[in-house]
């Protein structure tokens, strides 16, 4: 046998007219917590995309191999255009279109961003500009619209990671859409008001009602024993747990299922609280079982400063107090204990509370952390991961080319 078909293959160099599939990561903070960004492409090409990053990382990548790293900061205003006074207007309450999209009613609340075709009227607005305006100032006579970049003001620290390097070549023209616009394109409308004011998303009485008003008990009577994400965004979450919680935690998994994502990790101790007794089983990972309606009862059946950390994955939007929950999960995690909560853009529409359909994706992470601040939490971060390519095991495959996003936010119990 030839000795070299037992050697391990020598690792591509990118070249300067070559292709790879690369991670886009952006660090940044603002008042209320620190966020992490990542963005996959999975075809960068150096001839046409190089040019639109920082310096240090375009004229830098020829000659990377696979796992190598490049980074760069983005100083305020880089890339995302100028803070300036000047594009925040005052304008009149009535210019808000409220039967801008017709059949529904949209409401202005204080700290939302909406596209700019909602505002008729306003002097230095175009209903053919697709980037939003954010109401931070309200009352019954007057708006404030602040139409800068949300991150205009903001720090970020940038990462390029090589996943790995594709084999040809690419001489094509330049692309038209830059990978930082797409990178930064959402992430800042999770962003808090600079007042440090809570935000008016929608989660009062009634956008925390549902469609369906049936007792959860009689929705989720049917054990439902599959997956409700992909393979790729279970991976994402998978990494997350296992990068959040300590060795040999004592962990609950809230509105748990047959899988908590949780393979790999080094775990103390397990429990699982969900809605259904046959799923619950299903789970291999541990035989602590507890069947509870949190809609009826918030209250968690442990001592308080008993657990180490909480974990909640993809169900959040179907809980309708959901701040009373936290806070039970604040009550029973040890002082420095996590709560983190997972989430993606797939879940049952007639269950979930009204107001998570009628959010960004972002947004939604962004009501999610101040969820957790308005309930005490502190040392507050959020993660994003999208753009992967969709699994072709998913029901999905073939449809849409991405595989679902992940969105997470964590916090923790003061020491």
């Amino acid at each position: 046998m030839n000795q070299q078909t037992n050697q391990q293959e020598p690792l591509q160099v990118l070249e300067s007219q070559g292709l790879a599939s690369v991670t886009l990561t952006a660090h940044w903070s603002d008042e209320q917590a620190s966020h992490e960004e990542r963005l996959h492409v999975e075809k960068f090409s150096i001839w046409r995309e190089a040019d639109m990053l920082p310096s240090e990382i375009g004229r830098n990548l020829a000659g990377l191999q696979q796992g190598d790293r490049l980074e760069a900061l983005i100083h305020p205003g880089d890339y995302t255009g100028s803070w300036r006074s000047t594009r925040q207007i005052d304008t009149k309450t009535a210019s808000f279109n409220r039967h801008h999209r017709p059949g529904l009613v949209v409401i202005p609340r204080l700290g939302r961003f909406y596209p700019q075709a909602f505002f008729k009227g306003v002097a230095g607005i175009y209903r053919e500009v697709v980037e939003p305006a954010r109401i931070i100032e309200l009352n019954a006579e007057r708006i404030k619209l602040d139409l800068n970049h949300p991150l205009a003001r903001t720090r970020i620290k940038l990462q390029l990671g090589i996943d790995r390097v594709l084999p040809g070549r690419d001489q094509h023209t330049g692309r038209c859409d830059s990978l930082l616009d797409e990178l930064l394109k959402f992430p800042g409308l999770a962003t808090p008001l600079q007042r440090g004011e809570d935000i008016d998303f929608g989660d009062d009485a009634n956008g925390l009602t549902r469609m369906d008003d049936r007792t959860d008990e009689a929705f989720y009577a049917t054990p439902r024993l599959i997956q409700h994400l992909d393979s790729m965004a279970r991976r994402h979450i998978n990494a997350l747990y296992r990068r959040l919680i300590p060795p040999q935690a004592e962990v609950l998994d809230l509105m748990a299922s047959f899988d908590s994502h949780l393979q790999g990790a080094d775990l103390g101790k397990l429990h699982l609280l969900g809605m259904n007794q046959q799923e619950l089983v299903k789970n291999r990972l541990t035989e602590n079982h507890i069947t509870q309606d949190l809609n009826q009862n918030p209250n968690l059946p442990f001592d308080s400063d008993s657990l180490d950390a909480i974990l909640c994955t993809a169900a959040i939007e179907y809980l309708t107090k959901p701040t009373k929950v936290l806070a039970e999960t604040l009550r029973v995690l040890r002082p420095g204990g996590i709560l983190v909560i997972s989430f993606s853009n797939r879940w049952f529409p007639t269950k979930a509370i009204r107001i998570w359909s009628e959010l960004h994706e972002v947004e939604r992470l962004g009501m999610v952390t101040q969820w957790f601040r308005q309930s005490g939490y502190t040392n507050l971060n959020t993660f994003s991961a999208r753009g992967w390519p969709r699994p072709y095991d998913d029901i999905y495959a073939g449809q849409t080319p991405h595989s679902d996003p992940v969105y997470a936010a964590w916090g923790y119990k003061v020491d």
